[in-house]
């Protein structure tokens, strides 16, 4: 079923550590895209980013790195590249991330939301994501005093793009609030790649098929995807020590 919603903005806040185990969160009904979706990210850039196009090659840059979600496990999840968003519609079935906010859904400590209600069974078929310009935003590099990076905002908003919700592990990519020039979020961690992996590694199969003794479901929250995930948790399946 195809429906309008919206979920899993990101707010202003303090960015809290915690060494609480693993816990992420999967939007429901945990679901995924087909294949990677490729974004087209608004080629206008913001205003306040004076990076020299407005933060548009920086962020195209943390949505593909190997630092982020490309990065944690399972092989090329998302692609992205500059270009218009002009034709900005939600649920067309073409991912875009706008600098602005057309719907007008995003305000108050809101900084980005995305539009995670757009699928068919367990299919993702559009994700469109939409920023809030009443905030001052930065791109890495720059000088920041009280602006926001762009970079990590988006990072954050692609992993509910990807089938992610909010997790109460602070640090994490995917912890619900930022606080201001911090770009942590665009690195992934230990807790955003074990949920992005139960996702999307071994094309999102059942992860204790891979062990007729189902041991590996006991190992993290979900299972472990054999190697996938066996430096973080340990012996996966039958494939014998790490």
């Amino acid at each position: 079923m195809n429906k309008r919603s919206l979920v899993g903005p990101l707010a202003i806040g303090a960015l809290a550590m915690s060494t609480a185990a693993s816990a992420f969160v999967l939007l429901s009904p945990q679901r995924t895209w087909s294949s990677p979706p490729d974004y087209t990210v608004d080629s206008r850039g913001l205003s306040s980013v004076t990076d020299g196009n407005g933060g548009v090659t920086r962020t195209v840059s943390a949505i593909v790195s190997n630092s982020a979600w490309n990065g944690a496990g399972s092989g090329t999840v998302v692609n992205a590249h500059s270009g218009s968003v002009a034709g900005f519609s939600l649920g067309d079935g073409v991912p875009m991330l706008n600098f602005t906010d057309p719907i007008g859904a995003c305000s108050g400590n809101c900084l980005a939301a995305t539009f995670t209600g757009f699928f068919n069974g367990s299919t993702i078929t559009d994700a469109d994501i939409v920023t809030n310009t009443a905030h001052a935003w930065a791109s890495l590099g720059e000088g920041c005093s009280n602006e926001f990076y762009i970079e990590g905002v988006m990072v954050h908003e692609i992993g509910h793009a990807l089938g992610l919700g909010h997790t109460n592990v602070g640090g994490a990519t995917m912890f619900p609030s930022v606080s201001a020039c911090n770009n942590g979020p665009a690195s992934t961690e230990a807790d955003d790649e074990a949920g992005i992996n139960t996702l999307y590694a071994n094309g999102g199969a059942d992860p204790d098929s891979c062990d007729d003794s189902n041991t590996c479901g006991g190992q993290a929250p979900g299972g472990c995807w054999c190697d996938s995930q066996c430096v973080q948790f340990g012996d996966c399946c039958d494939d014998g020590p790490c």
